[in-house]
């Protein structure tokens, strides 16, 4: 297996960080990452993938300013999930978190909470260029994965690109269920039982895709909360995980070979 460290052009004509495994040509998979970016957990993935034969690409989604390191978006953005899930939509309580913020940590609230919405068109736009990228390493089948803001970004790829298998881990719907018309190949949708904000938008998502005629498969592990899959994370359940990494293997084997 061979790794590397790749620079490519974003569609604004940015440079863009990836890292990249190369296990075989089986396939090209684009991982996208947590809020937290990439990680050391995001980079085992991609190796994990790669020991199965496929050539895996995982861009660092906040290449375009050094200040969005792994250490200072946790610093910033585990003081909001500090807060109890009632209170994290009251202006009031995230208004008193961001005033002490430094203006460091504040561009990174910015990006990330009040701007959310145009991040992740950019960060859209760079994951469609990934995929582009691994097309022209002569690749032909392609899937994707992601976990949690990563989830919810493949998620919407879907939509955009031909992808043959998707992979989504407690990531959010796409933004219009009827897009879901537009899925090439089927998607793995994996959740965790405790997770209120991101299930309350299963029952939509059943049933878009069941009038689409869509290949969904769903699994929700009761008992764990977001990001149980992420080793070393405040949440992990490696019961869970386990299974539903085997479930990841068998998708991913199935439909991109």
């Amino acid at each position: 297996m061979e790794e590397r460290e790749v620079i490519f052009k974003g569609p604004d004509g940015a440079a863009v960080n990836a890292f990249v495994a190369s296990g075989g040509v089986k396939a090209g998979i684009v991982v996208a990452s947590e809020i937290w970016g990439l990680t050391d957990f995001i980079r085992n993935v991609d190796r994990r993938l790669a020991g199965l034969g496929y050539t895996v690409m995982a861009p660092n989604l906040y290449s375009r300013n050094p200040n969005f390191t792994v250490e200072n978006i946790m610093g910033v953005m585990r003081r909001f999930f500090s807060l109890p899930p009632e209170k994290r939509g009251d202006p009031g309580y995230v208004a008193q978190i961001a005033a002490a913020l430094s203006p460091g940590e504040r561009a990174i609230y910015d990006e990330l909470m009040v701007n959310r919405a145009v991040t992740e068109d950019r960060m859209l736009g760079d994951l469609a260029a990934a995929y582009k990228y691994l097309g022209n390493q002569g690749l032909h089948r392609f899937g994707a994965i992601g976990f949690c803001m990563g989830g919810g970004l493949v998620f919407q790829l879907s939509t955009q690109l031909p992808l043959d298998a998707t992979a989504v881990y407690y990531g959010r719907n796409p933004r219009n269920l009827d897009d879901v018309a537009r899925l090439r190949g089927p998607v793995l949708g994996i959740y965790a039982g405790e997770d209120s904000a991101i299930n309350q938008g299963l029952p939509d998502l059943v049933r878009a895709m069941i009038v689409h005629k869509k290949d969904f498969e769903m699994k929700l592990y009761p008992g764990t909360y977001h990001a149980f899959a992420t080793e070393g994370g405040q949440t992990y359940d490696e019961a869970a995980a386990k299974d539903a990494w085997e479930r990841t293997v068998r998708f991913f084997s199935k439909n991109l070979g």
